[in-house]
Formats: structure tokens, C-alpha cells, sequence
């Protein structure tokens, strides 16, 4: 079910290879504090995939596994859903059968979950599930969801009228086509905006930002360069600007920032660091993602990093070990929301994964 989720927050990389005991590397990390943040662990059995405006959490976790006994002898493991209201994390194991298998991938403001799982994609509110894909294949078939609004709009792609396009979905409602196939789609916010990818007269994987019909695309920072936006912002409400962001990356670890209405592209860099890349942005502009920094804390060297648009440079958002302890592996960012909250972690060899939330500090 890999193929439904592309949106891993380069929890895709082979870096569960640390020998560092879970007790350890949480230690000193309750309390603590990131220039300009408070610390928040947030005790989640797996690896966090996105967070809402008021700081809830969802992702994923290994619920159940069976041995089978067959030759040759195999372990099975099956997924299931997790929630972090702000206070608490909640298994969420009773709304599917214990081998669906079910990974979440967004919520939203009401809690309100996205995903998929062996049987296909799903919905998950009000304590319930519902399925995107019905009996009737004419219909839709094949879909997936990538992001969900706080007015309950699930974006994805799917199989309608036998032809593969973006769609929209609400709960127990059917799969529409949205914006006509020869798109892939990534975001959306509560305007109804779109943000995806296309590929252009030359071939190239291009940037877009679907607005009430209108598709404008977005300028690469190289034409030759396919790139690909990974999240799109609200519309900005408090500076009176109106601003929409849109983060992504472009082949070559070139990470962007767009703003759709002013239309101004920025190339997003780090001295001295490697393998950079973006995972979201907010409608302040201030992009979170994740780089690599030879000699720093981690033995892999990734470390949380965020673009400001109050700061000249960018921010390592475990200088000093914030959050993550020296020693700890694949240290990154997952993402930030409108209240300026970054989702971040980092992961062991035993297969923990350590989240934490880091609260702005007025």
C-alpha cells in the first residue's frame, strides 16, 4: 500500500541504524526548549504524517503482526491509526479490522482523519469509516487521498469514468473529478485552491496552483529541472496580503518557495548542508523541512530545519540538541501549520519513533 501514500516524511530513508536505548534518547527532552520554542514530546507509537491548525497529530503504528506458520516462516505485521488531540494519544484500532492494514495520512482541525488502507482509501470521522471506493468500479476505483481541509474536502487521485484524474471526496459521499485529468495533485487549502504537478510541453515535471478553474503554473528554478510542490498554505488573513505559499522540490535537492500572488519563487538553501528538501509552509511563508549537516549532533547528520521569513538565514531547529539528543538518527521536520507549530523527530534501530511539537514562543 506504499504506492497510496506519498507523503512520507523521508521516514523513507535507511536511517534506523543508531544502537541507542529509547529511555536514552528521550532523556532531557521533556521541558526543553529550541530558540524560540517550547518542546512538546508527544508519545506516538509510529511515525507522525501530518498535523492540523490546532496542533492535533495523526500517523500510523504496527498494531498487530502474526507469525505464519507456512514454510518458509514469515511475520506479517498490519497498521493502524493514531491521534494526538493536543492533550493525548489515542489508538485508534477499533474503527478498522485488526489486518486492514490502515495508515493515516492527514487531519484536520475537527480530527478528522484521511488514509488508506488493503481494501482502498477511506474517510475516518465521528468515530467511523467510510470507504471511498464502493462496489460500482464505474464510478471511481483506485483512489487515493493526499490532504483534507478543515471544511472536510479529502483531495486525491482516483480512477473516475475509467479515466485517472484528481478528485475531491467528502465523508460518505462519492469521488468527483476536480480539476481534469493530465494533473497530479498534492494540497489543498479551505479556499478550494489546488496545488500539484503537471508535465510540461518539454516533458518536465512542472508546478501548479488550481484556483476556481484557473490553472497557473508555477516557474521552475530551472527549466530543466523537474519539480514537484509538496504543500500549499492557507490564504494569510492577518496581514491583509492575502498571501498563499507553495512549497516544493525540485530534482537535485533544490527545495522552493512560490507565493501565488505575488508570484515570487525562492530557491530555499543552508550553507554548508546537503540534501536538502522541503515538507510544508505556512501563509506566513515560513517553510519547515529537513537537510543534512556533515559534523553535526546526529551521526547521519539530518537535522529540522526552518525558513523564516522574519530571519535572514535559515534556522536548525535542534542547534544544541532541542529536541533530539547528539547520537539520535534521522532527526527531521514533518511539518508546520498556520499557527506556526512545527511537527518534528527522529527515530532509533529498535523501530521507535520519538515525535515532538514545538510551540512558538511569544
Amino acid at each position: 500500500m506504499e504506492t497510496l501514500l506519498n507523503r512520507l516524511p523521508d521516514l523513507r530513508r535507511s536511517a534506523l541504524i543508531a544502537s541507542l536505548a529509547g529511555a536514552a534518547l528521550l532523556a532531557g527532552s521533556a521541558g526543553a526548549m529550541a530558540a524560540g520554542y517550547a518542546v512538546q514530546p508527544i508519545s506516538s507509537p509510529g511515525p507522525a504524517m501530518d498535523m492540523s491548525n490546532n496542533g492535533q497529530v495523526t500517523g500510523f503504528y504496527v498494531a498487530k503482526c502474526t507469525t505464519l506458520s507456512s514454510q518458509p516462516k514469515r511475520t506479517i505485521c498490519y497498521n493502524a491509526p493514531w491521534l494526538f488531540d493536543g492533550k493525548r494519544v489515542s489508538k485508534l484500532t477499533g474503527a478498522w479490522p485488526s489486518n486492514a492494514n490502515a495508515k493515516a495520512v492527514a487531519v484536520n482541525d475537527s480530527g478528522h482523519l484521511i488514509g488508506a488502507d488493503l481494501t482502498g482509501a477511506w474517510y475516518y470521522a465521528y468515530g467511523q469509516v467510510t470507504y471511498v471506493d464502493g462496489a460500482d468500479t464505474n464510478v471511481s476505483r483506485g483512489t487515493r487521498l493526499v490532504a483534507l481541509s478543515n471544511a472536510g474536502t479529502a483531495l486525491g487521485m482516483s480512477y473516475v469514468a475509467s479515466v485517472y484524474q484528481p478528485v475531491t471526496y467528502s465523508y460518505g459521499g462519492m469521488a468527483t473529478a476536480a480539476i481534469g485529468p493530465g494533473y497530479s495533485v498534492i494540497d489543498l487549502n479551505d479556499a478550494g485552491m489546488i496545488a500539484g504537478w503537471f508535465k510540461n510541453a518539454a516533458g518536465v515535471e512542472q508546478g501548479f496552483v488550481a484556483d476556481a478553474g484557473t490553472i497557473t503554473p508555477i516557474p521552475s528554478l530551472d527549466p530543466s529541472l523537474g519539480c514537484r510542490p509538496v504543500r500549499m498554505s492557507q490564504v494569510d488573513a492577518t496581514s491583509g496580503t492575502g498571501a498563499v505559499w507553495v512549497a516544493g522540490n525540485c530534482t537535485g535537492n533544490r527545495p522552493f518557495r512560490y507565493e501565488v500572488r505575488s508570484g515570487m519563487l525562492q530557491e530555499l538553501s543552508f550553507p554548508g548542508s546537503s540534501n536538502l528538501s522541503v515538507v510544508s509552509i505556512n501563509s506566513r511563508g515560513d517553510a519547515a523541512g529537513t537537510a543534512v549537516r556533515p559534523g553535526g549532533a546526529a551521526p547521519d547528520g539530518y537535522t529540522a530545519i526552518l525558513w523564516s521569513t522574519d530571519r535572514a538565514n535559515p534556522a536548525d531547529l535542534n542547534a544544541s540538541q532541542a529536541f533530539a539528543p547528539a547520537g539520535a538518527w534521522n532527526v527531521h521536520s514533518t511539518d508546520i501549520n498556520e499557527a506556526g507549530m512545527v511537527l518534528t523527530g527522529y527515530n532509533d534501530t529498535k523501530g521507535n519513533f520519538y515525535t515532538f511539537l514545538l510551540r512558538p514562543v511569544p
